[in-house]
């Protein structure tokens, strides 16, 4: 069975590796296991380029497959590529980060590792982005604690996707970035608490769907039994 160890952001994006893909990629001959950066700190963030590359690192030389799971926004500049992806077009702001994480590791590791065994995954914005992959699940599980109605929270939700066009294209400004488009409208949301409840009543079949870059990372994982590990 491939090993597989997921540096994450935060505890949100923990919670989600950890009860949701590590369950979906149980199918796919592959153990997975969120890890924070630092390891055993008890607080995530993107922290600098340095904490995560150790960590990276380290999964590589135990001869385990190692991914990401960190948001371009507010992503520290000393990060390869962060630089040089600003100003790009929204789509490839993620993957020019992702491909330049791939080159520095690669040239640490030498030639002592498969370069296939590291897969990348830099989330554009937030994780929020994920739950506007279905704005009804979204305003369901929020209604409760929210004073709007399930169908006043479908509205605005709705509107705030026909704005983006794309759930992964809601825009990365301070007042504009997923998490606070969502507390806008539900103040009461807690991301740690709800954030998981959220995808995983949506489901990875449609995430993958309505998330296309999200559902790339999620194909290349599914792949990891292709050779062994």
């Amino acid at each position: 069975m491939n090993e597989l160890v997921v540096i994450v952001e935060g505890e949100t994006e923990q919670t989600f590796v950890r009860d949701q893909l590590a369950a979906h990629l149980a199918l796919h001959n592959t153990s997975v296991w969120p890890v924070l950066p630092g390891r055993h700190r008890n607080h995530g963030g993107v922290r600098k380029w340095e904490v995560a590359r150790q960590d990276i690192i380290r999964t590589l030389k135990e001869g385990r497959h190692g991914s990401t799971m960190f948001d371009y926004y507010a992503m520290p500049v000393d990060w390869p590529g962060r630089q040089a992806a600003v100003g790009r077009p929204w789509h490839e702001r993620a993957t020019t980060v992702e491909q330049m994480m791939h080159a520095d590791i690669t040239a640490a590791m030498g030639g002592r590792f498969d370069s296939k065994y590291f897969i990348p995954y830099v989330q554009l914005h937030e994780f929020e982005a994920l739950a506007f992959a279905d704005v009804r699940v979204l305003a369901s599980i929020l209604s409760p604690i929210s004073r709007d109605s399930a169908d006043t929270l479908l509205q605005s939700f709705s509107d705030v996707l026909i704005e983006a066009e794309h759930p992964e294209a809601i825009n990365d400004g301070y007042e504009t970035c997923p998490s606070r488009r969502i507390s806008k409208i539900v103040p009461a949301y807690k991301k740690r608490a709800q954030g998981p409840i959220i995808t995983s009543r949506i489901g990875i079949d449609s995430l993958r769907k309505q998330c296309p870059h999200f559902g790339e990372w999620l194909t290349r994982l599914e792949q990891l039994t292709v050779g062994g590990a």
